[in-house]
């Protein structure tokens, strides 16, 4: 059973204006508590119908909810000849996100927004009401009595359709509201799927039939559908992934895989082949993964999605990576960095020649904090250039390029360029190899400040890393200002986390005296958070500035412990005592510390 939108009220800010928006509408409906009868010589025109949704979209921009720029593209589609559906219409330009229309919608009109339990377990008045023209005319039948049909709509402002209805089937239609995504699935669970989506092509030479089945708008809308979650969600991947009976769809949201929905098998051909063809990828190719790019638009936005395809025994799994670029750089103390790290990031990063590093794992932030520190050095007398593979943000006054390791543009070749152009500070998105270890020390070496990021558990590690791609000690020791390790770990949500007193297990994992009176938050869930019980993330990091006794330890080539012994002797808390503080400091539990610091709290 699908999902439907939850009711949540709107801000009076945002509500008042939306709903003097939808009086126009009051003329078509006659009153927003009660469905009125509608007559064949009462019909709202067209010209009502397209003043009344004018008159919705002039409130949601007086409410604030659409800024200048959406205001003018929705109505020069609202213009264009033809009927629009405008909630479709909204959610299509990336306007606004699903749950936010059907929310402004149904407090502008009163109509309740579908639930769960009223989708009925077969088709309603299905002599009467086909599945082909509930898919067109975006109505749902949900239940039929002697003198009432009571039905889920996507367009509040389309009253032709309920006087159709109420004609044909001489009912009183009362009417839910449902968003475009909802309807799909809704339609899908009560009607089964997809009409001509067939798992089968058959075979190589049928790539026609199979583009033009991917071109259909079921699956156009469902392959539009899956993004607009992903934005909704806030998620950084989207995982369809084939599996013998179905097809699972799971984003990545603060770190984690959530499963959303089951897709039917028969979908899967059609709906991987859409995303091919939005990506410039060859139809034709099962055999092999593939890479490419497409657009999609987010809140008058265009943003760049990547995606990879990659054959397994059950069809291909594609995964779809958000890249906004569009997206704010955040400083120190909002991604989670306390006064005296960002203190000693910043002397690390206000040098003006050395080697500064960011290390850990793939997806724990590393390049968002490199950008929070070239946002806090970056102005007018510094050029800034920088190298990535994908660029993930835009910064102005940055000079970026991205990397083409199949043109032979990689980040050495890049590197070697970029110091042509007579920078100040170069950042690399990441070094993979000995030559661009090199390279990057060289520069550090010549004049210049050099951040970059490494794969490397802890900071320490990191020393001994470099030495085995081939950099020699003495010139590490020279040329390193510090390196930050660190993780992501997800916040608690401050809508449901609760107060309970700490267990002597907890006591004991965290350090404290036995008896010592301690309070911790727990993870709950509630709407705010999708039941997770948290929301967002922060860093946790150790960071490692170089003093004069851990220059001397790597010039002799010390190992990775006396390294460590003598940073933490300089005062370095690691990464797991900076994860006990922020569990005592009630912004995130043991459980997710444990979970991303591999159980070493």
């Amino acid at each position: 059973m699908p999902t439907c939108l939850p009711r949540c009220d709107l801000p009076a800010a945002v509500r008042d204006p939306v709903r003097r928006g939808a009086v126009a509408m009051l003329d078509v409906w006659g009153s927003k508590s009660r469905p009125v009868r509608a007559r064949p010589d009462r019909r709202a025109p067209e010209r009502d119908r397209g003043d009344a949704a004018r008159a919705f979209v002039e409130g949601l921009a007086e409410s604030g909810v659409l800024d200048a720029g959406g205001l003018d593209r929705a109505r020069a589609a609202l213009d264009l000849p033809g009927r629009r559906s405008v909630p479709a219409l909204l959610i299509e330009l990336g306007l606004l996100h699903e749950t936010t229309l059907v929310t402004a919608l149904s407090d502008a009109t009163g109509l309740a927004i579908l639930r769960d339990d009223e989708l009925p377990p077969s088709p309603v008045l299905p002599e009467a009401i086909g599945a082909d023209y509930c898919a067109r005319a975006r109505v749902l039948p949900l239940l039929a009595e002697p003198d009432r049909l009571v039905v889920a709509i996507v367009d509040a402002f389309d009253a032709e359709t309920t006087a159709a209805l109420e004609h044909l089937t001489d009912r009183l239609v009362e009417r839910r509201l449902v968003g475009p995504s909802a309807f799909e699935r809704s339609h899908r669970a009560v009607y089964g799927d997809v009409p001509g989506a067939d798992q089968e092509d058959g075979g190589e030479d049928d790539l026609t039939r199979l583009q033009d089945v991917a071109s259909q708008a079921p699956i156009v809308r469902l392959a539009a559908r899956l993004v607009r979650k992903a934005f909704e969600l806030s998620a950084s991947d989207i995982h369809l992934e084939a599996e013998e009976a179905d097809m699972r769809v799971r984003y990545r949201v603060d770190g984690v895989l959530v499963e959303a929905e089951r897709l039917a098998k028969s979908v899967q051909l059609a709906l991987t082949t859409r995303i091919k063809i939005q990506a410039g990828l060859n139809i034709a190719e099962r055999r092999l993964p593939q890479d490419g790019r497409m657009k999609a638009p987010d809140r008058g936005q265009d943003v760049d999605i990547r995606v990879s395809t990659l054959p397994t025994a059950h069809g291909e799994s594609v995964v779809l990576r958000v890249l906004d670029g569009s997206r704010r750089v955040e400083d120190f103390t909002s991604l989670g960095f306390d006064a005296p790290a960002i203190a000693r990031i910043g002397a690390m990063t206000s040098r003006p020649n050395g080697l500064v590093l960011v290390t850990g794992p793939t997806g724990s932030g590393k390049t968002t904090t490199l950008y929070a520190a070239l946002r806090r050095i970056n102005g007018p007398h510094l050029k800034v250039v920088t190298v990535e593979d994908p660029v993930e943000y835009r910064m102005a006054g940055v000079n970026q390029v991205q990397a083409h390791p199949g043109i032979g543009l990689d980040f050495a070749a890049a590197l070697r360029s970029i110091l042509r152009q007579d920078p100040d500070v170069v950042m690399i998105g990441e070094i993979r190899d000995g030559e661009t270890a090199r390279i990057a020390v060289q520069a550090a070496l010549t004049g210049h400040l050099v951040v970059s990021t490494l794969h490397t558990n802890s900071a320490p590690a990191t020393v001994t890393r470099l030495m085995d791609m081939g950099v020699e000690p003495y010139l590490l020791a020279a040329v390193l200002n510090g390196v930050v390790a660190q993780r992501l770990v997800r916040r608690l949500c401050p809508a449901c986390a609760r107060d309970e007193p700490a267990t002597d297990q907890e006591r004991l994992r965290l350090r404290v005296a036995p008896g010592t009176p301690l309070s911790l938050k727990r993870a709950c869930g509630c709407e705010a958070c999708t039941g997770t019980g948290y929301r967002g993330r922060m860093v946790v990091s150790e960071i490692m500035p170089l003093d004069g006794r851990l220059r001397g330890l790597i010039t002799a080539s010390a190992g990775e412990q006396a390294i460590a012994a003598a940073a933490h002797e300089a005062g370095m808390a690691s990464l797991a005592e900076t994860g006990r503080a922020r569990v005592i400091a009630g912004e995130t539990t043991l459980d997710e510390i444990g979970r991303v610091l591999e159980g070493s709290v």
